[in-house]
């Protein structure tokens, strides 16, 4: 009975902060709207490298705004690892965009991709970029073309569907020359 008391204590607070959620997400922009938008970034890869649309020009870009505390994202990495080896040579470039990371944003990503061996490129420190895009949920993934238009633009992840989603958007944007 004590712990509930406790519960019932914090249900309140709980409903308010979700509800504050809720309305910043509804005046913030709305990153599924970026379908057939451009999409300028500047990012700096887990080398101190920084990586830009300019950078990039040319190639079909596969941004995964992720973190390492979040189950869904840490599943998603491994359809990322293989969208990259399966199409990095036809021009594809994955980056798993370390944002909202709780400790060690600047080391974090790193060392999760060492631990998994992920060999897609990484960059950091990307929360601001993130909600400049209207990102509130992650995983949040961005296909963007040779031209630097957006052809995706999907949050959360779902094995099976989620990867079918990604490896058909990347084929697409492949595909226009």
């Amino acid at each position: 009975m004590k712990g509930m008391k406790k519960s019932l204590f914090a249900l309140p607070f709980l409903v308010v902060a979700a509800v504050g959620f809720a309305q910043i997400q509804v005046n913030g922009p709305d990153f599924t709207d970026l379908k057939g938008k451009v999409v300028k970034f500047n990012m700096t890869d887990t080398n101190g490298k920084i990586v830009t649309n300019q950078t990039l020009k040319g190639k079909v870009v596969l941004l995964d705004f992720w973190a390492t505390w979040c189950g869904p994202c840490k599943a998603a990495s491994p359809t990322i690892q293989m969208l990259h080896e399966k199409y990095a040579k036809a021009g594809l470039v994955a980056i798993g965009a370390n944002s909202f990371e709780h400790e060690d944003p600047a080391g974090a990503a790193a060392k999760y991709a060492n631990e998994h061996q992920y060999t897609y490129k990484m960059t950091v420190k990307n929360d601001e970029f993130a909600k400049s895009l209207g990102i509130n949920g992650i995983p949040s993934f961005l296909v963007i073309g040779r031209d630097g238009v957006v052809v995706l633009a999907q949050v959360g992840f779902s094995k099976g569907k989620t990867e079918q989603v990604l490896e058909d958007a990347v084929k697409m944007a492949l595909a226009k020359k």
